[in-house]
Formats: structure tokens, C-alpha cells, sequence
């Protein structure tokens, strides 16, 4: 019995003890990046250049599977290499891209939104921006009920802004704001059942 009664306390007070912080957990999380995350979505961080800018009222073509041409020419570029990389082999980067939708770490993508500068695209939503492409029917998306602008065809709860992150801080991270957090609950449902692979195009659409 005293054994049992010393066993108790020391556990009690085990976990009384503050939690250590997770030093390599997605920002605002208590995910761990994988060694798949980081080789195919970190890299996102590091590039310079996108060639795209989001913009609230603009067209539903804003994508960094499809940068805008250079100018002078009406020829689309490729992709960075970084976004190439996430698009070759779907069954692998397909979960992570969902993993990756409430990193707040910001990236060199611009949004052109309501306020008076453009706002620093965090990586989550350069993420959701892939998965979009991909999608082309039910559950996630409706290709009759295409209205224009970011998020075009996809139905309201796969959808998030990209300024639906707050708080962001000195170091560039941002935290997601709950309806973001409800959407990525959304697209691993998805995932999970099994529906999500059904809806995808059948071809990535940049090939």
C-alpha cells in the first residue's frame, strides 16, 4: 500500500510538471514535422520567388502550380522547383500539403487584400493553393458553381483566406485563426474516408 501511495504522488507530481516545449513541432502546434515534411514542405520557405501574387478580387488562375509569365511574354513558366517537388507524387505530398495547412511560418508570396500593404503569405495557405488544382469534383469542389476569385469551385468549408492567420509575430510565425483550423479538420476527414482521391483530376493539371 505504501508503495501504491508513493507511486501515486510521484505520478501526480510528474504531471504537474509544465509539458517541455516541442522544439520541432509545426509553429502554434503540437504536430512534429516529419522527415517528409521537411523534405517537401519547408523548402517552400526558402524560395525567393514565387512569380504570383494573390489578390482578393482577382481571378481564380493566382497559383504558384501556374507563375505568371514573365514580362513582356504571354508563355507561363514553370513552377519554382520547390512547388514541383510537392507535385510528383501525390499519395506522399497530398497528406502532408493537409498537415501543412495551419503552418503560420510566412513565405515570399504576396496577398493584395483589403489592407493598405500587401500581406506576407504564410506557408499553409501556399499549400491549400496546391491542393486546390488538384481537385476537380465532389465532395471538395463543384466545377458547375464556379463563381471567380481565390477559392473558386471549392466549397465554403475547404476554403480559408490567407489572412486568416493572427498574431503574427517578430519571428514569422502566424497562428490560424478557428475556422482555418475547422477547414484542415475538414480536408483530413476527407482523406481519411477515402473521398478526397476521388475527387482529385485524374492528370496534374501543370503537366
Amino acid at each position: 500500500m505504501r508503495a501504491l501511495i508513493v507511486f501515486l504522488i510521484t505520478a501526480q507530481a510528474l504531471m504537474a510538471q509544465p509539458k517541455p516545449k516541442c522544439v520541432d513541432c509545426i509553429p502554434g502546434t503540437t504536430h512534429e514535422r516529419s522527415a517528409a515534411y521537411k523534405k517537401y514542405i519547408e523548402p517552400l520557405l526558402d524560395v525567393r520567388d514565387f512569380h504570383i501574387k494573390y489578390y482578393a478580387d482577382g481571378a481564380a488562375d493566382a497559383t504558384v502550380t501556374h507563375p505568371e509569365p514573365e514580362e513582356g511574354s504571354d508563355t507561363s513558366r514553370p513552377p519554382v522547383q520547390q512547388v514541383v517537388a510537392l507535385m510528383k507524387n501525390r499519395s506522399i505530398t497530398v497528406p502532408l500539403l493537409i498537415d501543412c495547412l495551419n503552418d503560420g511560418r510566412i513565405t515570399s508570396a504576396r496577398f493584395d487584400g483589403e489592407r493598405a500593404s500587401a500581406l506576407e503569405v504564410p506557408v499553409g495557405y501556399v499549400c491549400l493553393d496546391i491542393l486546390m488544382t488538384w481537385v476537380a469534383r465532389e465532395p471538395i469542389a463543384d466545377p458547375d458553381e464556379c463563381g471567380d476569385g481565390l477559392g473558386a469551385c471549392i466549397h465554403t468549408e475547404f476554403y480559408f483566406r490567407p489572412d486568416d492567420y493572427t498574431v503574427c509575430g517578430t519571428d514569422g510565425d502566424c497562428l490560424p485563426r478557428p475556422w482555418l483550423l475547422l477547414v484542415q479538420k475538414n480536408w483530413k476527414r476527407e482523406l481519411r474516408s477515402g473521398r478526397l482521391w476521388k475527387a482529385l483530376r485524374k492528370r496534374d493539371p501543370s503537366r
